[in-house]
């Protein structure tokens, strides 16, 4: 009996040869198109925020909410917020730089948390 002897033929091919070089090409095109989208994007981020006005921190600006009351420490303040919260006004609270915390309600309610807090 005689082996079979199996032979196998070779090809040399080159790297850059055939479908075997579009995955990376692929790949590397879809990176470089996202990185340029987001040094765009980044970019007129950056432009944004260089037009917008700066907002100054005041250490006494709270936005929308004023100040109706002053208290010595948190108990008397969460007194005063559960007094407002009875009337329908909501309340909320801080500490300033003074070290008092203060009840801060939105403008449209001061009339009336005044009125409740005296």
């Amino acid at each position: 009996m005689r082996r079979a002897t199996r032979q196998w033929q070779t090809v040399a091919m080159l790297a850059l040869d055939g479908p075997y070089v579009i995955g990376p090409v692929v790949a590397l095109m879809v990176t470089g198109l996202l990185a340029l989208l987001l040094h765009r994007a980044l970019r007129r981020q950056e432009a944004a925020a260089a037009a917008r006005p700066s907002i100054s921190s005041r250490p006494d600006d709270y936005g929308l909410l004023v100040p109706v009351a002053s208290c010595r420490d948190r108990v008397d303040a969460d007194l005063v917020r559960e007094h407002l919260a009875t009337a329908g006004i909501r309340s909320t609270l801080t500490t300033g730089v003074d070290g008092r915390i203060r009840v801060l309600v939105f403008a449209d309610a001061l009339d009336r948390a005044r009125r409740l807090v005296g």
